[in-house]
């Protein structure tokens, strides 16, 4: 039996009329009793009376209208939802990003995205690179944040920043800031880095490794909050994202330390999966964190 009978009768057995039934589902009234009558000749029963002002289901009729009025109630929720998000009244978006890459560059985006699309939800899960790229492969987030390169089939890549990368030491080595250095120069002090799997110490062991030396950090932090306050209290040389600590070095908290080699810059991506088009949701914040970058 076609689904379009179904739909008159729901209508029909609400509107309690043939008229206002075929008003209401754009079609003329002989459409509405004739797609009736065929579901009545389908079914082998008499779905309605006809009355003076209209018509009243059977007790047939009153049955099939108890099992099928859930499912197009489903449906008429379906509809409304499809149209809250196609005008962006609900949905929500999952990113990942390293804890620092959250905070510092993504959380400026998110509130002016909230501010224009309120009813958007957002949500966040935190991860080392490998980790995001495995979230974005199972599905777990729609939007990965994540340093540059990358070399992954499946991934699309769009150039979201353009960072800097420096040195910086606290109050102890202060005197390392007021003189150019070599990177061999470095090695005589202790170095603060991430861990072995993160892209910044990939990176550091890259830099070093373009003038012929090996680097291999003193102290292994998680966080860039951490490796700040290790370079501060004296515990060594940090490697860090120059955007990360421009309050310490514009307050005088922390000191950069200059080099005689042009550290290159790296750069910050989005990605997502090739295969699969993002939600209405994502692509309009995707949409927003690319117009929006700095």
């Amino acid at each position: 039996m076609q689904l379009d009978l179904y739909r008159v009768f729901y209508v029909t057995a609400i509107e309690q009329n043939f008229s206002k039934a075929a008003r209401k589902l754009y079609i003329t009234q002989p459409s509405v009793s004739h797609a009736i009558k065929q579901l009545e000749e389908g079914l082998g029963v008499q779905l309605f009376v006809r009355t003076s002002k209209g018509v009243t289901m059977t007790n047939e009729g009153e049955t099939l209208f108890g099992y099928i009025s859930p499912a197009f109630g489903l449906i008429n929720n379906a509809e409304r939802k499809i149209s809250e998000l196609k005008n962006f009244k609900s949905g929500q978006v999952t990113i990942g990003g390293s804890d620092s890459t959250c905070k510092h560059f993504l959380l400026p985006h998110i509130q002016t995205f909230q501010d224009l699309f309120p009813e958007i939800r957002i949500k966040l899960q935190h991860g080392s690179t490998p980790q995001i790229l495995e979230k974005l492969s199972t599905g777990l987030i729609d939007i990965g944040v994540i340093h540059l390169p990358i070399d992954h089939d499946q991934i699309k890549i769009t150039e979201f920043l353009t960072i800097n990368s420096t040195f910086i030491v606290g109050e102890k080595y202060k005197d390392l800031a007021e003189s150019i250095l070599t990177l061999e120069d470095l090695l005589n002090y202790p170095i603060i880095s991430f861990s072995e799997t993160s892209s910044s110490r990939r990176f550091l062991k890259r830099l070093f490794q373009k003038q012929g030396l090996n680097v291999k950090p003193d102290i292994e932090v998680g966080s860039v909050e951490l490796l700040i306050e290790c370079a501060k209290i004296g515990m060594g040389i940090g490697f860090v994202t120059k955007e990360l600590v421009s309050k310490e070095l514009s307050e005088g908290e922390l000191f950069e330390v200059r080099l005689n080699v042009k550290i290159e810059k790296r750069k910050i991506g989005l990605i997502t999966k090739k295969e699969i088009p993002l939600s209405l949701a994502a692509t309009k914040f995707f949409t927003h964190l690319v117009e929006t970058r700095l």
